[in-house]
């Protein structure tokens, strides 16, 4: 599922190549998504309306448009936008929206699972949609302390791997990110969040937006799905230090890195490096570029 990172990237490119295009027309699949059908009137509403902004909260994406209409976006699992300057491919299957502007140029979204999201909403009214009212601060927007992080964990028995997916908690981290933000701290996913110490937790404050940050400017990670506004894939996925390395050694220990199950979803950490106990400063090394990091000499 796209997280922070690729959501961020899509909205920047928004931004950097939609923003104040007015829209000619608006053609929608007969399809559902998310389980419920896009509502009638959707393209009525849209159309002849400028695009003016284009905003995220955690891996939520909104794009403003004149007359105080925003479309509240959400890529599920295999959700993606993509923009035309010209003329779009004639094929291409499960695209659910298609604005055209007046230029000419297209914004498609395209969703071959269709559990992503698509819904418009008085802009005005948008602080109090139910998808958003549930959601905790952004970690780009609001960076988070390890005081605040400890305040929240207070009396938790969730597993702090488990606590950084809780959007409730904090919106936009997903299992990837989850278990790099985990590594990079030098903290064992499994332990129980209520239990972590000052030092811990001060440790993932700092690696959430370290990671989030590096994450996006690589324009988010691809493993099958995920594209970017160009069609592009994110390029993260060369840094990843354990994410879906199972077997493959350690980057800074050469223990091999193991796999686990957390809450039906797969967590990837190096039982070394993580061990459950608290540990020292983390100790990453930096990625030699266009690659994974090096190993460290033992």
């Amino acid at each position: 599922m796209p997280e922070l990172p690729e959501v961020e990237t899509v909205r920047r490119m928004l931004e950097s190549h939609v923003l104040g295009r007015v829209t000619r027309s608006v053609r929608l699949s007969s399809q559902k998504l998310r389980s419920s059908a896009i509502p009638a009137g959707f393209a009525k509403r849209l159309t002849g309306r400028r695009l003016l902004a284009a905003r995220r909260h955690g891996k939520y994406l909104m794009i403003d448009w004149s007359d105080g209409l925003t479309l509240l976006s959400h890529l599920g699992m295999s959700g993606r936008w993509l923009f035309y300057p010209d003329q779009p491919p004639n094929h291409l299957e499960h695209v659910h929206l298609r604005v055209e502007f007046a230029d000419g140029s297209r914004l498609w979204f395209q969703d071959p699972r269709r559990f992503g999201l698509l819904r418009l909403v008085p802009t005005e009214r948008l602080d109090r949609d139910p998808s958003l009212a549930l959601l905790g601060p952004d970690p780009i927007a609001t960076p988070p302390t390890a005081e605040g992080l400890m305040e929240i964990a207070r009396n938790t028995r969730i597993a702090v791997k488990n606590f950084l997916l809780d959007q409730r908690r904090l919106a936009g981290i997903g299992n990837i990110y989850a278990s790099e933000i985990l590594h990079r701290a030098a903290v064992d996913p499994r332990r129980r969040s209520g239990l972590l110490g000052e030092d811990e937790w001060r440790r993932i404050a700092a690696e959430i937006p370290a990671v989030l940050t590096e994450a996006t400017e690589r324009m988010g990670t691809t493993f099958s799905m995920y594209r970017t506004l160009w069609n592009e894939p994110g390029t993260y996925g060369d840094r990843l230090t354990v994410y879906d390395r199972a077997g493959e050694p350690c980057l800074i220990c050469g223990t091999p890195i193991r796999r686990i199950v957390q809450g039906q979803r797969s967590t990837f950490f190096c039982p070394s490096c993580q061990a459950k106990r608290k540990g020292t400063k983390s100790r990453i090394p930096q990625p030699r570029r266009g690659g994974r990091p090096r190993r460290r000499p033992s």
